[in-house]
């Protein structure tokens, strides 16, 4: 089968479904596609500085391709977050109510864009509107949107408008240029100031975004380190200032000299008790043995008031002389007038003293005779010693007091010191850390600045004045190819699937039957005027072929057999035998109907034709016999029928079914057939498969000699 002319005239058979589907569905977009709104696109450009790294460690660390490809993901993934996506249609829905114009298109809608923005915004949400700030109303839109069906900002992010939804924001691109630090975002809609304030606002959301997901860590890490810092700073004072006011209160200045000069004045002070405790003891035992020598005397003088009186006061004068004397230094005792008056004192007494010991020393002799006068100066001078003594002892006592509550003081106060410097000293270091850890955390959040603070727009977005160019003439030849191919695919599937005889090619592939000659039948209105002169010249070369079978001075038997009712025997018959006749051939035909019993014994078990059939007497046997069997599927034909004729013809009506059971019931009857010829004939087939084998049928108008031709593929030829 020649491939090419079959496909020409598989196009040809489908001629008027390509030529009227094609216009009707063209035809269909060419109008609706009148509708379409123009649309409008809005690109910018980013650069990251992602991959060209400024930051601090840029010099010692190569390119991580693997972290800068998932910045990069993680940038352009960022312009499908819903997060971002709501921000976005709250603030464009927000400038859009707050600059829209009923009557005049502006850079930030049309006006029958928010014509319609209009009708479906609720009075509630109007009311919202502030006019005068884009701010406050982007405050508003923001308290006012709640996650409820039955909130209308929620509805309209998650419908399908064509503005402010995220089904329509998810349209936006944003994709990287090459290996560049460069990031493209593009987005398209019908409205050109929507589209350009919707670029602008990707652009700062997007920027939020990622400053806040970069920075995150460090700043958290940045503000735990000051809160613990200002903590500890604030811990760090209160310790000292709760030092300091300890030693205001316990007077401390420094507290190591202070115990120092207090060990060194206990030292001296120790020393001097010491020294005057001998000078008392020694003076007190001198007096004793001195008493016993003078007891009379020592009487006398010690009944004698003014003498007693100036003992005390001696007494005195002494005690307070020594008290300055011990806690003073040689230089401030130069410079203490007190203490200067209180020596005058004592010389003032001194000398009193010696007046009375003058009227004492009149007594020349003891009671033995002794001579006292050196006695008295002796016992008076021990005396004033043991005086002086036991006044400095007296004081030195009380001294001692003062220095045991020194020392009860001072015990507790070092270790309370030491304790409280102790704990400023680890708060302290415990503070450099936190310092040191905050610096350090500064340097890594000013690496990141360095890193990714250079987000910003290369190109920046402009207001689109012309449209996209229209894709109407896009669309209507896509449904002109598209209508095209669908019908030639249609039709081919149910060319492969479809098991139709229809014609001689696909008839002798489905039933293996060489096909001897086709009839048109009476299926073509448009050439009904030729029907019998097609299917004469369908006989004539019908007849031509069978010519070969026919034997000369007997009858030749031909048998016209089918698998159903109504395929169309008797009407090729008549044709076949007008043709033969006409030849001068005498020609009977006999069928089932009228000349034989099919559902008789004798024809089941006939071995001629002749046992069923006897010509009219007195008639001789014809040239040409046509035998009508009826359907093979309802009474079988015994084989010595089918062994007899000189070619046996099946009869099929091309516009049947070829099914399983008929291809069991063909291989049956061929072996009934055996050697014998075996054709098929094809009835009420279309003119062109016809006149595959007939040549051209009438009529022969120009036209249709052309459209033969071409059907032929005669494309050069030329009437002789």
């Amino acid at each position: 089968m020649n491939i090419t002319l079959y496909i020409i005239r598989f196009l040809y058979r489908i001629r008027y479904q390509l030529i009227f589907g094609t216009a009707i569905v063209t035809g269909l977009v060419i109008y609706f596609s009148r509708f379409i709104p123009k649309t409008y696109t809005v690109k910018a450009t980013i650069y990251t500085g992602i991959v060209s790294d400024t930051g601090l460690n840029s010099d010692q660390q190569p390119a991580n391709w693997k972290s800068v490809e998932n910045m990069f993901d993680n940038l352009v993934k960022l312009t499908q977050e819903k997060g971002i996506q709501k921000n976005i249609a709250i603030k464009l829905l927000a400038i859009n109510l707050v600059h829209g114009d009923l009557d005049q298109d502006n850079v930030y809608i049309r006006a029958k864009n928010y014509q319609a923005l209009i009708k479906i915004i609720p009075e509630d949400l109007l009311h919202l509107v502030d006019k005068t700030s884009e701010e406050k109303t982007i405050d508003n839109f923001m308290k006012y949107m709640k996650n409820d069906p039955e909130n209308f900002l929620y509805g309209l992010l998650n419908g399908d408008g064509p503005f402010y939804s995220y089904n329509k924001l998810s349209s936006l691109e944003a994709k990287r240029l090459g290996n560049s630090d460069l990031i493209e975002i593009s987005y398209q809609t019908t409205d050109p100031g929507i589209t350009l304030n919707t670029i602008k606002f990707i652009y700062n959301e997007l920027r939020a975004a990622y400053e806040d997901i970069r920075y995150k860590t460090t700043n958290d890490i940045v503000a735990y380190y000051e809160k613990e810092l200002k903590r500890q700073q604030t811990k760090l004072s209160s310790l000292e200032d709760k030092l300091v006011n300890y030693n205001i209160e316990n007077s401390i200045i420094n507290y190591s000299e202070q115990t120092k000069a207090i060990a060194n004045s206990y030292s001296n002070f120790e020393n001097r008790y010491e020294a005057t405790r001998r000078d008392y003891e020694s003076a007190d035992k001198i007096v004793q043995e001195m008493e016993q020598y003078m007891d009379i005397r020592s009487k006398l003088v010690k009944t004698n008031d003014d003498f007693i009186k100036v003992l005390n006061e001696i007494s005195t004068i002494n005690g307070k002389i020594t008290e300055i004397e011990t806690f003073s230094s040689e230089e401030m005792q130069a410079k203490n007038t007190e203490l200067q008056e209180y020596k005058e004192q004592l010389k003032n007494a001194e000398q009193k003293i010696a007046s009375l010991t003058t009227m004492i020393n009149s007594y020349k002799e003891s009671k033995e005779g002794i001579a006292i006068n050196g006695l008295v100066d002796e016992w008076l001078k021990q005396t004033i010693v043991k005086t002086k003594a036991k006044a400095e002892l007296d004081v030195l006592d009380q001294r001692r007091e003062v220095y045991n509550e020194q020392y009860k003081i001072y015990s507790p106060i070092g270790t309370q010191i030491d304790r409280q410097q102790r704990e400023i000293k680890v708060l302290e270091q415990s503070y450099l850390q936190m310092l040191h850890a905050l610096n350090m955390a500064k340097m890594k959040q000013k690496d990141i600045q360095l890193t990714s603070a250079t987000l910003r727009l290369i190109s920046e977005p402009t207001f689109p004045i012309l449209s996209d160019k229209s894709k109407r003439l896009l669309l209507v030849m896509a449904s002109f190819f598209g209508s095209i191919l669908f019908i030639i695919g249609f039709n081919l599937l149910i060319e492969l699937l479809d098991r139709t005889l229809r014609d001689a090619d696909r008839a002798k592939r489905l039933t293996g039957l060489p096909v001897l000659a086709a009839f048109t039948g009476h299926i073509n209105l448009k050439y009904r005027g030729f029907t019998k002169a097609s299917n004469r010249v369908v006989a004539a070369y019908c007849c031509n072929q069978l010519n070969v079978f026919l034997q000369l001075g007997r009858t030749s038997i031909i048998n016209l057999i089918s698998f159903g009712e109504q395929e169309g025997k008797s009407f090729i018959a008549s044709y076949l035998q007008e043709y033969w006749e006409d030849l001068g051939f005498s020609v009977k035909i006999i069928s089932y109907d009228k000349d034989f019993n099919s559902q008789s014994m004798v024809y089941a078990q006939a071995n001629s034709i002749f046992h069923i059939y006897e010509p009219p007497y007195g008639q001789e046997n014809p040239d040409i016999l046509i035998v009508i069997y009826p359907p093979l599927r309802d009474y079988p034909i015994s084989t010595a029928l089918l062994q007899e004729a000189q070619v046996n013809l099946l009869v099929a009506d091309a516009c049947r079914v070829w099914t399983t059971s008929d291809t069991q019931l063909l291989e049956h009857f061929k072996k009934q057939v055996k050697d014998k010829p075996l054709y098929l004939l094809l009835n009420r087939t279309e003119r062109e498969f016809v006149e595959n084998f007939t040549g051209q049928l009438p009529p022969y108008s120009g036209l249709k000699n052309l459209v033969f031709r071409l059907n032929q593929f005669g494309i050069t030829a030329n009437k002789a």
